[in-house]
């Protein structure tokens, strides 16, 4: 339908629904919703829900939107998802016969079903990959991590590697050349590169997912 089209239906003007589908106006009202919902045969329910998390204020919105996307799983058990560490203990770099990094700390953070579901988390321990604009992870953000088979250009990961007789574990962003080295690079350019190869690799995990710290972070623990 266009947008003209869509207007008479909920009885409103072009340009309102137009706002609404750039972002430019505040989310619709219920009333209007419930039109909207009618016209294009969406959940009423899940609807309201969408507009009022779009409304929520910036320090509750991810807490709202996490309830949201556990509301529409049909309300499936949470996930325990092992933490590995905290901004104290630095990154975990010893693995396991599974080639799970070991965790540093005794804790699990309680996710909703995902569509990816991750196999740990990581907490950030510095500022090398936080940058003033674009994709940016401060110290002490938790990021969502599962196994990455196969290397990709531009991913974002945590990577157990062996550097100098040492192991040593960071989070950084892929970048592979064309002589089959790997260049793992921090977003902060005040940090230095890492250039191994690719028998220096030990475990290499994908970021899908992060928790923005605000506050102090929250977890189920057993200590």
């Amino acid at each position: 339908m266009t947008l003209e089209q869509v207007a008479r239906k909920i009885q409103s003007h072009k340009g309102y629904v137009s706002g609404i589908e750039n972002g430019k106006v505040n989310p619709p009202s219920v009333k209007f919703i419930r039109k909207f919902a009618r016209i294009f045969q969406y959940d009423e329910k899940q609807m309201v829900r969408l507009a009022y998390v779009d409304k929520a204020p910036k320090l509750i919105k991810d807490e709202a939107q996490v309830i949201l996307e556990g509301a529409a799983g049909g309300g499936a058990a949470a996930a325990g998802v092992p933490l590995l560490n905290n901004v104290t203990t630095g990154y975990p770099a010893d693995l396991d016969a599974s080639g799970l990094p070991r965790p540093l700390v005794d804790a699990a953070l309680s996710l909703p079903p995902m569509g990816v579901q991750p196999r740990c988390a990581v907490t950030i321990c510095d500022n090398s990959m936080e940058v003033p604009d674009g994709f940016s992870l401060a110290k002490g953000d938790v990021v969502l991590l599962t196994p990455e088979p196969k290397l990709k250009h531009g991913s974002i990961v945590f990577a157990v590697f062996k550097s100098k007789d040492k192991t040593t574990a960071v989070v950084r962003q892929v970048m592979l050349e064309q002589n089959e080295h790997i260049i793992l690079q921090p977003l902060n350019k005040e940090y230095p590169l890492e250039f191994l190869a690719h028998d220096d690799i030990e475990a290499i995990y994908r970021v899908v997912g992060r928790i923005e710290m605000y506050q102090d972070l929250v977890v189920d623990s057993k200590v």
